[in-house]
């Protein structure tokens, strides 16, 4: 792999993973919501992006007689003919996916809030976790919308550029760049300083008149909103999509790692902690097989190990992460 397209490939999942690490945080390091579903929403993104646009394309080109999913390889074909020479009908379609996306995210994170968010840490966890196994084996026991568990290939929106790699990589990093700065601004905003509150103690919260229920309500469909986009935006970074690989260790253990790792509570430490774990990750992939006649055990259990490996270091030695939550103190009046 070149240079220029390894340091492309590492931004581009650097600032796909950020989305998800920065909305972790927003729940679980500002709010105290402990959720280990965290890739329900992410699912629910890249399936919209396997089922809508490219069903409507079809519709658009009056492409007959072939089954996407059957016919995946021949209808991909005839589908990047058109749209090469079609960037409106491109946009047009990215932009009705990500508003789809936006809307069935933001009702998933309401619907898992509603129930979720009465019970105790301990069994909140376990209810997401739960919830968002299912619809990952819902996802991939459907074959109807992504092929199931062998997958498809799917319509890329800048096919009409003449490196279109990169237009999905240029448009994923601006995206990522503006989810950021929303959520900077809601963290440095009163609504942050009120889920803080909510964070340390909950009863006094309520005491002093905030709607806790409400709020976390918010900060769910929120986040779940950007967790849904990252997971569009992964899947056209893709160009494929398949259900089976959107699992918890990738898009849950991952980022809550990464969250760990940089720091919770602490926006530019989760993002520096995504950044030392995306580039160890991507080299990884890449020259793995470098390992392979030097391990006692088969390299692609290599990466797992090294997740249970750093996250046990982490707890060990710096439980705060790299840069801890900054405390604010009230300077005193004399």
């Amino acid at each position: 792999m070149p240079l220029e397209t390894l340091i492309l490939d590492i931004l581009t999942f650097f600032c796909i993973y950020a989305i998800f690490t920065m909305s972790l945080n927003f729940q679980m390091g500002y709010t105290g919501i402990f959720n280990l579903g965290l890739y329900l929403p992410i699912i629910a993104g890249a399936m919209i992006v396997a089922y809508v646009p490219n069903r409507l394309a079809m519709q658009i080109y009056n492409i007959t007689g072939l089954d996407f999913i059957e016919n995946n390889a021949i209808v991909i074909t005839q589908l990047r003919e058109h749209l090469q020479r079609d960037p409106t009908t491109s946009m047009f379609l990215l932009l009705i996916t990500l508003l789809l996306v936006i809307i069935v995210s933001a009702i998933i994170g309401y619907v898992v809030a509603h129930p979720a968010l009465r019970l105790p840490a301990n069994y909140l966890a376990l209810f997401t976790l739960c919830i968002a196994e299912t619809g990952r084996v819902i996802s991939t026991q459907t074959y109807w919308i992504a092929g199931g568990p062998v997958g498809i290939a799917i319509i890329v929106p800048f096919w009409w550029l003449p490196n279109p790699y990169y237009g999905t990589a240029i448009f994923t990093i601006l995206v990522s760049i503006l989810i950021f700065l929303i959520y900077i601004k809601l963290s440095n905003s009163p609504f942050g300083r009120v889920l803080k509150a909510i964070r340390e103690n909950q009863d006094t919260a309520e005491s002093i008149g905030h709607n806790v229920s409400l709020i976390k309500k918010e900060v769910m469909v929120i986040s779940s909103i950007f967790l849904g986009i990252g997971g569009a935006l992964h899947a056209f970074d893709m160009g494929a999509v398949i259900a089976d690989g959107y699992n918890r260790v990738d898009f849950s253990f991952w980022p809550w790692l990464m969250l760990i790792v940089g720091g919770a509570g602490n926006n530019v430490g989760v993002l520096l902690g995504t950044f030392i774990l995306v580039l160890m990750r991507r080299i990884m992939i890449t020259s793995k097989h470098y390992f392979a006649s030097f391990l006692p055990f088969d390299v692609i259990w290599l990466e797992p190990i090294l997740l249970s490996i750093m996250l046990a270091l982490t707890l060990i030695y710096r439980s705060e992460g790299i840069l801890p939550e900054k405390v604010t103190k009230k300077k005193k009046t004399e």
